[in-house]
């Protein structure tokens, strides 16, 4: 069973892509995975979500639906 944490970085992209988006290591988000993501962490990765345009549920850390391509 995925962790919660888990969720949210699969939701969000990816290792890379969260490491990426949010401007922190790749091994800072890899450790997120094993030891959860830091509140102040998940209130900066909420922010990230929302200028990317990807809807999560935060409550399960699911992804709610794909960010809409350009026109």
């Amino acid at each position: 069973m995925k962790s919660y944490a888990d969720r949210v970085i699969d939701a969000m992209g990816g290792t890379s892509a969260v490491a990426q988006m949010s401007k922190t290591p790749t091994s800072t988000v890899h450790s997120w995975r094993k030891n959860g993501i830091p509140d102040a962490r998940l209130d900066h990765l909420k922010l990230v979500a929302d200028r990317e345009g990807l809807s999560i549920d935060w409550s399960t850390g699911e992804r709610l639906h794909e960010k809409a391509d350009a026109a």
